[in-house]
């Protein structure tokens, strides 16, 4: 059906019941009339920002935007970014395998049925309740009964226009959603939406900052956890753009996190070590790139406070090893398209692989950095027999029956196996020259 069809099937067949939904709109609790309404005459929502960047992967890995109105297949990939998780292209659909949420989404369905009403535009669209929607008319062809008809809200643009829905729908999600899924790229964006509809100036802390206190009521009332959320949201601009991908979001599913710990960072280093920032954001955006932990960034802030000459020094190093890249131009590709991840949302999952950037020396800095920070680490250390056992277990590695270390003298192209065991034969010797004599 088209949109006029949509409608017109919707007024002649609504049932009004005897109950309404009590929202908040236009600054006001309004009432709303729930009517039953055929799920036939309902067309899933592609500008939905539940899935966002997800969206946007799925139309660049087709090759087209997606159009459930009029796209049999569209329709099939839409509902698989909503359920699914493990996707991937199949001739010109997604296809996946239902996450846990849609297993116990579909029994909660089959056990109590519909819990809260859809909203809806007079043409069928649905603002709130896409992902239900979608189980439906997956179950539909399975012949289970409750399929056919939902409850709903009819919200006529005469009554409430665009920038009412957006609030709404903004205080919905955000609301409902933030604190368990926070680690979602969608309610960033949302939360992003809401912000520049408030003015922000995201180049100003100040701007920031205050938009942050007028949002809080969206984060659980807590201005400062608003505050992380507005802070990771800028620092994934600056490094979407260090990476000549401005407003890309999509490239950067699962990565919510690491630039939490971004903002955190860089807000401590704009208090207390502004001269620094710059430095502190090229080493935060490179561990990005080789796939460090958010830990590893929170290392790296303390690494700068605490022993600024290892910091600089391994920075010099990044720097150094990231010349070829550079001078190839940064770019930073789409990720696998495994929308609902479910591993980010379970307590004590590792963490997402980080972004993909082609032709970035991902070992070599996700190493050194490793490695600065084990030195850092150790040097905060007063247990020297526990450092120097580390170290023996260490080399000793290098002299198992593999013969590593001769190996890898006998290729070592360019020196640095070479110059790193000179260093430690010296240290050794220096070391050697101060041991009081027995």
């Amino acid at each position: 059906m088209n949109a006029e069809e949509r409608r017109r099937t919707i007024e002649q067949r609504k049932e009004k019941t005897e109950r309404s939904a009590r929202l908040w709109c236009k600054d006001e609790w309004k009432e709303f009339p729930i009517y039953r309404v055929p799920v036939d005459a309902l067309l899933l929502n592609a500008d939905n920002r539940r899935f966002a960047a997800e969206r946007r992967l799925a139309e660049e890995q087709l090759g087209h935007p997606l159009d459930p109105e009029n796209s049999g297949t569209d329709e099939q990939t839409v509902i698989a970014i909503l359920l699914d998780t493990n996707l991937g292209v199949d001739g010109d659909v997604l296809r996946g395998k239902p996450t846990k949420d849609t297993e116990a989404l579909k029994t909660d369905w089959q056990r109590r049925r519909q819990e809260s009403p859809f909203w809806i535009r007079p043409d069928g669209t649905v603002h709130n309740g896409n992902r239900r929607l979608a189980l439906l008319k997956r179950l539909r062809p399975e012949g289970l009964e409750g399929t056919e008809w939902v409850d709903a809200i009819i919200l006529d643009p005469a009554e409430v226009d665009e920038l009412d829905l957006f609030k709404m729908e903004q205080r919905e999600q955000l609301t409902e959603d933030f604190k368990v899924r926070y680690t979602d790229i969608n309610l960033l964006l949302a939360l992003r939406d809401a912000a520049n509809a408030s003015g922000i100036d995201w180049a100003d802390a100040q701007s920031i900052e205050k938009v942050a206190g007028e949002l809080q009521g969206v984060a659980g009332g807590d201005q400062d956890y608003a505050l992380i959320q507005l802070r990771a949201i800028h620092y994934m601009d600056e490094y979407l753009k260090d990476s000549n991908a401005p407003g890309q979001y999509q490239r950067l599913l699962r990565q919510v996190e690491r630039f939490r710990d971004v903002g955190k960072a860089m807000a401590r280093i704009d208090q207390d070590y502004p001269g620094s920032a710059a430095d502190m954001l090229r080493a935060a955006f490179a561990a990005i790139r080789a796939g460090n932990t958010h830990d590893d960034i929170r290392a790296l802030l303390q690494m700068l406070r605490k022993d600024k000459p290892r910091f600089e020094a391994l920075l010099e190093k990044i720097e150094e090893d990231e010349k070829e890249w550079e001078a190839g131009g940064s770019e930073l590709a789409n990720p696998e398209l495994t929308a609902n991840e479910e591993s980010e949302e379970e307590d004590g999952a590792a963490e997402a692989p980080g972004p993909v950037v082609p032709r970035y020396p991902k070992e070599k800095v996700k190493t050194r950095i490793s490695n600065a920070i084990d030195g850092f680490k150790a040097a905060a250390s007063e247990d020297v027999a526990s450092i120097l056992e580390q170290v023996q277990n260490r080399l000793d590695a290098l002299l198992d029956g593999r013969r590593r270390l001769a190996r890898a003298l006998n290729e070592d192209a360019s020196g640095a196996v070479r110059t790193a065991l000179e260093h430690i034969l010296q240290w050794s010797e220096r070391v050697r020259a101060s041991l009081p004599k027995e």
